[in-house]
């Protein structure tokens, strides 16, 4: 008898309430059958806690991993759905993964076995099928009992917002939280009055109010109040009685939980006590609505981490009365103007360390060094390469475009090879069929790549005369000037007393 080395795969999800699912059960389950066949096993694969619609969990990847390396080649479950419960999975897995590996798979409780010729017969498609039913069935049965309990004015969620508790005689009831109620209600109150919410949370931060996950005493605690942090109580209907039915939904076959436009939500009126008024909250999300968001693009000044100051040689400050400033969410604030300048700070902290007042406005200094390095690339002559340059960006382009139209086409068929598994499954063609379209779209692939493999050891490098060649290239994609640039040009700019320049330059 063949000697398997044998990997058992026990899964646990929260969905699976029934006792004879228990990790020590399907343990119990799959050695007992490993040690009466005579089989050794070699590695035990647990993943405690984790759904079976998802195909990326720990354990399993470390058992694809070890299969691929040929530590393993055959595979104990109690049943299928310990493997997965998606169709399409169960199909690919048996199918495909499992015979081109050379594994046998064995499920203990549904009298599976692939046998010695690692051939699965058509009752594997159909558990497939039936498991990934059974979960669907269940998240719908859940989400119908949570929208249920929320229509009644139950709260159900983990968490509750600032401002607000569990009620410690119902748990499916939250109450104002009398001890920061007056929190809610100034910001409210402040925002109406046309103060913004930057203002709002220094006001808060200067009264050493403290954050809302301090206050809730979360793992991730905010040492101070944000502009973000203000918005999202002045944006929450929770506030006015509200509750919205559907910020999320749990998408099965998309394995994510994605959340659900503004304009699609389903709001419960009156489901508990407000902090603020409903016309107020109202009045907040129109003047909202209102604020103009100016179409600026993004700034950053041109000679940033370039100057220097002469007299200590410590980086000089840039400072601006109203700085063009972007977020995280690419929100732009301020707006460009000629106020800008760099300034030494050692002189103000450390006047033992600088004890010259150097300054120089932005403008003035963008000047100087635009202009020599102006008379420099006119030396250099650079126009004489301008006809390589352009050659050079049209190969780059062309080459580009191979690179997508292939990945694409690869895209292409991996997407129809998805849908291939799915007919095959649900029956919608035949099992000889999709061993001819498996053959097919496999060869298909396999040349794809191949192409793309010689297209990038193939791809021509471009072998400059100088440098200067890049320069133009970058120059001709920018259109102007802008830091990035500048860092290739510019190797420092040193500030002395009275206005001095000192500009050194790479090229």
């Amino acid at each position: 008898m063949k000697k398997y080395k044998v990997a058992i795969y026990l899964r646990l999800s929260k969905e699976d309430i029934e006792a004879n699912n228990s990790i020590d059960i399907q343990r119990e389950i799959t050695t007992k059958y490993a040690k009466e066949h005579g089989y050794n096993i070699v590695q035990e694969y647990i993943d405690n806690g984790y759904s079976g619609i998802l195909d990326s969990r720990p354990a399993l990847n470390r058992l694809i991993t070890d299969i691929t390396r040929n530590k393993i080649d055959m595979v104990i479950v109690k049943d299928i759905s310990r493997l997965t419960r998606d169709k399409n999975l169960t199909s690919y897995y048996t199918d495909i993964f499992f015979p081109d590996n050379d594994i046998r798979l064995i499920s203990v409780t549904e009298n599976i076995d692939t046998g010695e010729r690692y051939e699965i017969d058509d009752i594997v498609a159909l558990k497939g099928i039936v498991n990934q039913s059974y979960l669907e069935d269940i998240s719908k049965k859940i989400k119908a009992v949570k929208t249920n309990l929320k229509k009644q004015g139950k709260f159900i969620e983990g968490s509750v917002a600032y401002g607000y508790k569990k009620d410690e005689l119902d748990k499916t009831k939250i109450v104002i939280d009398e001890n920061v109620e007056y929190i809610i209600k100034e910001i409210f109150e402040l925002f109406i009055k046309s103060v913004g919410p930057t203002e709002i949370a220094k006001k808060l931060n200067n009264k050493q109010i403290q954050t809302p996950s301090q206050y809730l005493k979360l793992k991730n605690r905010g040492e101070y109040w944000t502009k973000s942090a203000v918005n999202r109580i002045l944006n929450n209907p929770i506030y006015c009685g509200r509750l919205v039915l559907n910020k999320y939904e749990n998408n099965i076959k998309l394995k994510k939980r994605i959340a659900n436009r503004k304009s699609q939500y389903e709001y419960l009126e009156n489901t508990h006590e407000a902090i603020i008024k409903p016309e107020v909250f109202e009045e907040v999300q129109r003047i909202k609505g209102n604020i103009t968001k100016e179409n600026l693009k993004k700034y950053v000044y041109l000679l940033r981490g370039l100057v220097f100051c002469k007299n200590c040689g410590r980086k000089m400050t840039y400072k601006n009365s109203r700085p063009i400033r972007i977020d995280k969410n690419e929100k732009v604030t301020g707006r460009k103007n000629e106020l800008g300048y760099f300034i030494c700070t050692e002189h103000y902290r450390h006047k033992d360390i600088c004890n010259e007042w150097v300054k120089i406005m932005e403008t003035d200094l963008n000047k100087m060094v635009l202009n020599k390095i102006s008379k420099r690339l006119k030396k250099l002559q650079l126009g004489k390469y301008a006809d390589d340059i352009m050659s050079y960006k049209e190969m780059l382009e062309f080459k580009l475009n191979e690179d997508r139209k292939i990945k694409n086409e690869i895209s292409k068929r991996e997407f129809n090879f998805k849908i291939l598994y799915a007919k095959k499954v649900e029956e919608v063609i035949s099992e000889e069929e999709f061993i001819s379209e498996y053959n097919k779209y496999k060869t298909e692939i396999l040349e794809l790549k191949k192409k793309l493999d010689r297209l990038v050891k193939n791809k021509i490098r471009y072998n400059s005369k100088s440098d200067v060649d890049k320069l133009i290239t970058d120059f001709s994609e920018t259109k102007k000037f802008d830091n990035y640039i500048m860092k290739k040009l510019v190797e420092k700019i040193e500030i002395g007393k009275k206005g001095e320049v000192r500009i050194t330059l790479k090229v």
